[in-house]
């Protein structure tokens, strides 16, 4: 009955956890939730200019807050804190404002907020699915090209790297994947399976590298599991997945601890 829903959550949550090592890994978990936000504001827009076209605004403002974050910087005078503040704080408001006379608009924007993967189309299956092949395709090809961005730019920029045209594409990268899951599966479930599965990763691996591999799995046992879960005791499966990955987290610090403790 729910079978393209959980394939959806399936396939947007392994997209969500190849992007999440980049943000994680720069050190940008902010930057994720800001995108998020300004994505909420694309489609309550939609809503109250009636275009019917959620998900290309939520894609098309995503994309906006993601390249702002890195280009506004750049220029020198604003920095990364700032200008992500600014879009967290403008668009957790404005979506509120835009649809306070709205009938019916903010529990839309509620729910949303709330996350729901149920109600999921064949469409969203398939772009999710393609787009996360994509994306593991691109990682698996260029995984070293990508470390040493994240990692070291100054070195990326040495060694011939385009460090500019780079940043700006991950950027797009991550503002069309927010945007597309979060209209699908709402904010909770696109924030966390962004961020925590690859904090997860960040815990338990020793080299960035690693990161790739070990996020995913960790996100797709993560919905799999959750969604079992979900439907064996009647809870809302976006919540539970994220919860699922949030435990996960607090055991892989304590997993960090101990290695730190023992020195292994």
């Amino acid at each position: 009955m729910f079978s393209q829903s959980y394939l959806s959550a399936l396939f947007a949550g392994l997209l969500l956890s190849f992007l999440g090592v980049i943000v994680v890994a720069r050190a940008q978990v902010f930057i994720a939730a800001a995108v998020a936000q300004a994505s909420m504001l694309g489609i309550a827009l939609d809503m109250l200019l009636g275009t019917g076209q959620p998900a290309a605004f939520a894609v098309a403002f995503s994309v906006i807050a993601a390249l702002a974050t890195g280009t506004r910087a750049q220029r020198g005078g604003t920095s990364h804190e700032e200008i992500t503040a600014w879009i967290f704080l403008i668009g957790a408001s404005g979506s509120i404002l835009l649809l306070a006379k709205h009938p019916n608009g903010l529990k839309s924007v509620q729910a949303t907020m709330a996350s729901s993967i149920i109600g999921a189309a064949a469409v969203d299956v398939f772009t999710f699915a393609t787009l996360a092949a994509v994306g593991g395709l691109f990682v698996l090809a260029l995984r070293q090209r990508i470390v040493l961005l994240v990692c070291d730019p100054v070195m990326a920029a040495a060694v011939g790297m385009r460090v500019g045209a780079w940043s700006l594409g991950l950027a797009t990268a991550l503002g069309l994947s927010t945007g597309l899951v979060i209209r699908s599966s709402g904010l909770l479930f696109t924030f966390g399976c962004l961020v925590l599965p690859a904090l997860v990763a960040k815990n338990l691996c020793r080299e960035a590298g690693t990161m790739f591999f070990v996020a995913p799995v960790v996100c797709v046992g993560s919905v799999l599991a959750g969604l079992v879960l979900a439907n064996h005791f009647d809870f809302p499966p976006g919540q539970i997945i994220v919860a699922l990955l949030a435990a996960l987290l607090v055991g892989s610090w304590g997993w960090r601890e101990f290695r730190v403790v023992f020195g292994s």
